[in-house]
């Protein structure tokens, strides 16, 4: 059984969107586990009730529809055999996109949650509660971190940033804790055994996230992205 692969799902890299070949790749495996047939991406993506839903999403969340002219009508992107034109399609919204240059860990089909919740639905009920689970009820941020408590505290404090006040900051939430585990995968403590590797671990946790809550608290770090800038040279 796969054991929470979810983990796994890259977010942030486009405004805070997370990698649908990701999410695709993880329910096709609980698929092969149940045994039943892998699904490819395009057969989501050519569903116009998959369409009709992230036009919904544009609407609440994208700014393609701030434009009180811009108009999408799915029919219009079906080519002369009555397949949807999704690539095409895609151009017109902000919510989801298609990287195709660029780095290899990069590329593909990345959305907003939302959508990524939509896809797993499509895939496997297992992997949409297991979704619902992490990115609805929070799990992502506390799952096998030690240092539960301290993420929670910055969390309150990203809400108190002059440009995410009365926000819905959930995707800096999870963004933010999964560079941070980033960062923790990659601390050498070769030569360790468990024990003391785990607590060096905790220990070096705890030094950033208490580090990032003070820089917030005096007023040093004034903007999410700077938050996410000052990560990266942790």
């Amino acid at each position: 059984m796969v054991t929470n692969q979810i983990m796994t799902v890259q977010i942030g890299h486009l405004t805070q969107m997370g990698n649908l070949n990701d999410v695709l790749k993880i329910g096709n495996v609980y698929r092969k586990e149940k045994g039943l047939r892998e699904i490819e991406i395009r057969e989501w993506l050519v569903k116009e009730s998959t369409w009709e839903f992230i036009i919904e999403v544009e609407r609440k969340y994208g700014t393609f529809f701030q434009n009180l002219d811009s108009r999408v009508c799915i029919s219009d992107y079906k080519n002369s055999s009555g397949q949807l034109d999704y690539s095409e399609l895609m151009k017109k919204f902000s919510v989801i996109k298609s990287q195709r240059g660029g780095k290899p860990e990069n590329r593909g089909y990345w959305a907003n949650l939302q959508i990524m919740l939509d896809l797993a639905i499509y895939l496997s009920p297992t992997l949409r509660l297991e979704m619902i689970d992490i990115f609805i009820n929070h799990k992502l941020l506390h799952f096998r971190d030690l240092g539960g408590d301290n993420f929670k505290e910055l969390n309150i404090l990203i809400d108190t940033i002059p440009d995410r006040i009365g926000k819905n900051n959930e995707y800096y939430y999870i963004a933010i804790s999964i560079k941070i585990r980033e960062k923790l995968y990659i601390i050498s403590t070769r030569g360790y055994n468990q024990q003391k590797h785990d607590a060096i671990v905790q220990q070096k946790r705890t030094e950033y996230l208490s580090n990032l809550s003070l820089m917030i608290r005096v007023g040093f770090i004034k903007t999410a992205s700077q938050l996410l800038e000052i990560i990266e040279k942790l």
